[in-house]
């Protein structure tokens, strides 16, 4: 509490409109990253007092030193670190296709795809409901116009996030088949939607501008982004073989640079960086014996990015329009949450599969930790 309250008084002081120490917004945004990890780290290790996780602590954190709170960081400077989005990122779609192993998934495979399929189904079809709702709110839209939205949104709310996943099992330390199938759902779930979304822009284009026929053209380009993906991420799974095999020097540092480029550079020519770490992970754990090296070299430095994400993710928050649309976000976050159960539920029950029933948590039975 003394360090927060120590990092906290050096801001105001140095954000003191007299003062005014730094006023070029490269330093600007180099004292916001170090205020900002610091803080963070500190405000999330308090926030476990109340049993929430690290990365909810970051998030606030992030909120409070934002640009609409507390005024830390500056709109520059959250736009300036977000530039670490894509190492985070980079870094959090590796684990994730490290964790997912092929003799793990196949005895889960009909329960993954059933709650996968049931959650997408269900989410879809209640968002398109929500569009009524959606008339009291934008009396200008047609009825299409809110039917495209509403299906928009509905794609966006299947999305599992593989970060905050990774985040949270990372700090539990959580092992099992529970843990298993809760990640491998996400990842598998976020592979889909990135097809998914592109049928739905081609949809509510056409319901937008209904003298727009339906164009299929957008079939082919997504075959090439997703398949161009894989290919590159086979690729970069392979060198990252190699050189955890051959080399072993600096394993960590080459991680990094492996996940910040890959993010940036796919980006630029319109590939899923996400997938091409993904597919990276993937095969370094499935077709080598290195995918515990990998894991252990991204845990070294997994906390630093983590704070840094989640805080700025927080950061980013555009508080001025929740302040109009809270209402609208409030229904859809809670909306979605009663779909997200039922479809979970749906899916599980097909499946006649309970995989809690074998988790461990911290070496535990998962009924002593969760009665």
């Amino acid at each position: 509490m003394i360090l927060l309250a120590i990092v906290v008084v050096l801001m105001f002081f140095l954000k003191s409109p007299v003062l005014q120490p730094f006023s070029n917004p490269l330093q600007s945004s180099s004292i916001a990253l170090g205020f900002i990890m610091v803080f963070a780290f500190l405000f999330g290790k308090k926030l476990r007092w109340f049993k929430l996780p690290q990365i909810t602590g970051f998030i606030i954190a992030g909120v409070l030193c934002g640009p609409y709170v507390l005024k830390f960081l500056s709109v520059t400077d959250v736009k300036n670190l977000q530039l670490i989005d894509g190492l985070a990122l980079g870094l959090i779609a590796l684990t994730a296709g490290g964790e997912m192993r092929m003799k793990k998934l196949k005895g889960s495979f009909k329960s993954i795809s059933a709650v996968v399929f049931f959650q997408t189904f269900i989410i879809l079809a209640g968002f398109v409901v929500l569009s009524f709702v959606g008339r009291a709110f934008f009396p200008e839209m047609t009825l299409f116009q809110n039917v495209a939205v509403s299906i928009l949104l509905g794609t966006l709310a299947t999305a599992t996030s593989p970060s905050t996943t990774i985040a949270i099992i990372t700090e539990c330390k959580s092992r099992g088949k529970y843990t298993d199938f809760i990640l491998s759902t996400s990842v598998v779930k976020d592979f889909f939607v990135i097809i998914l979304f592109a049928f739905s822009i081609a949809i509510s284009k056409s319901l937008i501008s209904p003298v727009k026929s339906f164009d299929f053209g957008f079939i082919g380009q997504t075959l090439r982004d997703v398949g161009g993906s894989a290919v590159i991420g086979i690729i970069i799974g392979g060198g990252i073989i190699l050189y955890l095999k051959f080399i072993k020097k600096d394993i960590t540092l080459f991680i990094l640079s492996i996940a910040f480029f890959t993010y940036q550079i796919s980006r630029s020519y319109e590939y899923h960086p996400l997938l091409i770490c993904l597919m990276a992970g993937f095969i370094v754990q499935n077709l080598s014996s290195q995918g515990e090296s990998l894991i252990l070299a991204i845990e070294k430095i997994s906390v630093p990015v983590y704070v840094v994400f989640f805080a700025i993710s927080g950061a980013s928050l555009d508080l001025g329009a929740l302040k109009t649309t809270w209402l609208l976000a409030l229904i859809c976050v809670v909306w979605r949450g009663v779909l997200k159960f039922f479809g979970t539920f749906t899916g599980a029950k097909f499946a006649k599969d309970d995989p809690g029933r074998s988790c461990t948590w911290h070496g535990c039975c998962y009924r002593e930790c969760f009665p």
